[in-house]
């Protein structure tokens, strides 16, 4: 097999962090790729579940030799031709940068990949030790982050919105496809793997400059865990504070949550259902009489939504009891428990000003 050139992981690994304008083509299994995979990259299997757990049995019962003839046998002919081709056009993509392609440890699959690439005359690098190498320089990364700032406020804040006013963030709840509350899952979006989310962060934190902001968030976001580190490293972060009356951010919550959804096509049962039931989820936290009290409101909102009058006010009386009964004590609670600087509060326009304008040393 020819011996063409290679990439060192910790040169990809800042490619692929900084670079959108770059093909990169990960050859793992489905499988692998959706267990655990990186932003930027496409996934074309030089062997695709079904075909790798063949080999994997064929190595078991006859060996490596026999295997090896089976992987080739299983990728020869029009389904050679076809992987190749589109390979080929991936790379062809971006035609103006390099092309990058890794399987999980840079070894056979990678290689014979770049080899039938390079004899259709394109050019690709290969990413020495894989996707392990590159998994190794995100851990790096989140091992040592440069210094940050935490945004903070109670639900409804609107501290999202303020991130993205903000040269220089890190939108957590983006990487992880989750708003970071009871209610936070993206409508019709699932989250990624653990590994996804981790690799996700790793190469955002690449990309940005010291003091970079932060929304503050639990160690769990959804299903996602920020790594431990990480978070510790969140707790002592110096910290910018919106205060925002309870009404106001109730208002905030109905034009996301309700409004959008619904303007989006979702179906009004369906909204109401998915808040009931996330209700309940908290309900030994907000007790027994106050969870049923916020729902009879809740039901009530949505009946008035179903007969197209104007519903706002009705909406804002749940969203402000469960803001005040449930997530400020959360929050409040939460604020306890850490060992923060505060640079600034105030307003959400005297925020996003004070982090536009001041040095956070």
């Amino acid at each position: 097999m020819n011996n063409h050139p290679t990439l060192p992981a910790s040169e990809a690994f800042r490619l692929l962090s900084t670079n959108h304008r770059l093909s990169v083509i990960d050859v793992r299994s489905e499988g692998e790729y959706h267990k655990a995979h990186f932003a930027n990259t496409v996934n074309i299997p030089i062997l695709s579940d079904a075909h790798r757990h063949d080999v994997g049995l064929t190595y078991k019962t006859e060996g490596s030799e026999a295997a090896k003839v089976l992987g080739h046998q299983l990728v020869s002919g029009d389904y050679q031709d076809a992987l190749i081709r589109r390979w080929c056009e991936a790379i062809k993509t971006h035609a103006e940068a390099p092309a990058l392609l890794f399987c999980w440890r840079g070894g056979l699959r990678s290689r014979i990949a770049q080899d039938w690439i390079y004899q259709q005359g394109l050019e690709v690098l290969r990413v020495e030790g894989g996707y392990k190498g590159l998994r190794h320089e995100a851990l790096k990364a989140l091992e040592n982050p440069a210094p940050f700032v935490i945004l903070s406020g109670m639900t409804g804040s609107g501290k999202t919105r303020l991130l993205h006013r903000l040269p220089n963030f890190i939108d957590l709840e983006a990487l992880a496809h989750h708003r970071g509350s009871a209610f936070g899952s993206h409508f019709g979006t699932s989250q990624p793997q653990q590994a996804t989310f981790e690799n996700g962060l790793a190469q955002a934190l690449y990309r940005v400059a010291p003091n970079y902001v932060l929304e503050d968030e639990s160690p769990n976001i959804g299903r996602c865990h920020l790594p431990d580190d990480f978070y510790a490293r969140m707790t002592t972060a110096p910290m910018v504070s919106i205060e925002i009356p309870a009404r106001q951010r109730a208002f905030a919550i109905h034009q996301e949550y309700i409004q959008a959804p619904l303007a989006g096509g979702m179906r009004l049962e369906a909204l109401e259902q998915s808040f009931l039931y996330n209700i309940d989820r908290i309900k030994n936290k907000l007790g027994g009489l106050e969870c049923d009290k916020i729902k009879t409101l809740l039901t009530r909102a949505f009946v008035i939504e179903a007969l197209a009058e104007d519903s706002t006010d009705a909406h804002m009386d749940w969203i402000e009891r469960l803001l005040t009964a449930y997530y400020d004590k959360q929050y409040l609670y939460s604020l306890s428990l850490k060992s923060r600087k505060t640079l600034f509060q105030g307003s959400w326009e005297d925020c996003l000003e004070f982090l536009r304008t001041q040095p956070h040393d």
